[in-house]
């Protein structure tokens, strides 16, 4: 039996939980600091073999800060393939200001679902499958593992390792800083707590 915890990164300077940042290497906000740290209050005693993290500083330094808590930590493993979409164009637009700004892109989007190519970005379905990749290649048998990640990366992963399909996963909320438990009984992963914010209190920000 084999742990994983998903962990998704702080608030950032850029809002990143109502904007749209995926490519865009912002960095955490203080408040994001601190609600990473709750979630460090939480994780501190559980042992970890490997610590792994998107590429990106909003999610590394997440890491970093859950690291610092442990006893003993592993080192930190970077895994491109976990790095958020690139939202191309979008990049730090709301969904409102998208529709506003451009509409036959939105209209697409909505229609089009994982078949849509964000413009000048990633495609949903590429994403997908990128995120499907990494997720499937942690080995359970390594032991237990933390994954500090992001909102759509933290779908996608659940989805590859639940089997489940994306969009049923699309509207899931993924607040800051959230974790979301996982084990693994020898045949296939099981989800054992999804979205906790508890720690969070009042600076649980939003999904």
């Amino acid at each position: 039996m084999t742990d994983l915890i998903l962990l998704r990164h702080g608030e950032t300077v850029g809002q990143s939980s109502i904007r749209l940042y995926g490519a865009t290497d912002i960095a955490l906000s203080p408040i994001g600091e601190q609600q990473v740290s709750r979630a460090a209050a939480v994780l501190k005693d559980h042992h970890f073999v490997r610590v792994l993290s998107s590429p990106l500083q909003r999610a590394r330094r997440s890491a970093e800060i859950v690291r610092a808590a442990l006893a003993d930590a592993p080192p930190l493993e970077i895994v491109p393939g976990f790095r958020e979409i690139d939202f191309g164009a979008w990049e730090g637009w709301t969904y409102a200001e998208a529709q506003s700004r451009d509409p036959d892109g939105y209209a697409r989007w909505l229609s089009e679902g994982h078949a849509f190519t964000y413009p000048g970005g990633e495609s949903r379905s590429g994403f997908l499958a990128r995120i499907a990749d990494a997720a499937t290649a942690i080995d359970p048998a390594r032991g237990p593992t933390l994954v500090v990640i992001h909102k759509g990366v933290i779908k996608a992963t659940l989805a590859a390792l639940l089997a489940r399909p994306a969009a049923e996963l699309a509207e899931r909320a993924v607040s800051l800083a959230s974790l979301h438990r996982l084990r693994h009984d020898g045949q296939r992963w099981q989800l054992l707590g999804d979205g906790e914010t508890a720690h969070l209190g009042d600076l649980d920000l939003g999904g």
